[in-house]
């Protein structure tokens, strides 16, 4: 189970959507829910997360860590956001 799916549980929250963004100041971008690349490159980069596609463009964006759903993304993030579905 997701963590923060965990956490809502626990209180009393509920967890809405097929996936999880936290925006590190622009750092680096944490995701959780990833099912798969869809395209990665140094500008910008695609995930299919369940029937969305998760979009992030910036400059020198690296892949830093990636594994059981999730993904690190770190670079200069300018924006995370929704495309239209896959």
């Amino acid at each position: 189970m997701s963590f923060f799916k965990e956490v809502a549980e626990r209180l009393g929250g509920e967890s809405i959507g097929s996936y999880t963004v936290i925006n590190y100041g622009g750092e680096a971008v944490y995701i959780e829910g990833v099912k798969r690349i869809v395209s990665i490159d140094s500008e910008n980069m695609r995930f299919a997360c369940g029937g969305i596609k998760l979009a992030l463009d910036g400059e020198n964006l690296k892949v830093s860590e990636l594994g059981g759903g999730c993904v690190t993304v770190t670079g200069k993030v300018r924006s995370v956001y929704e495309e239209d579905s896959l």
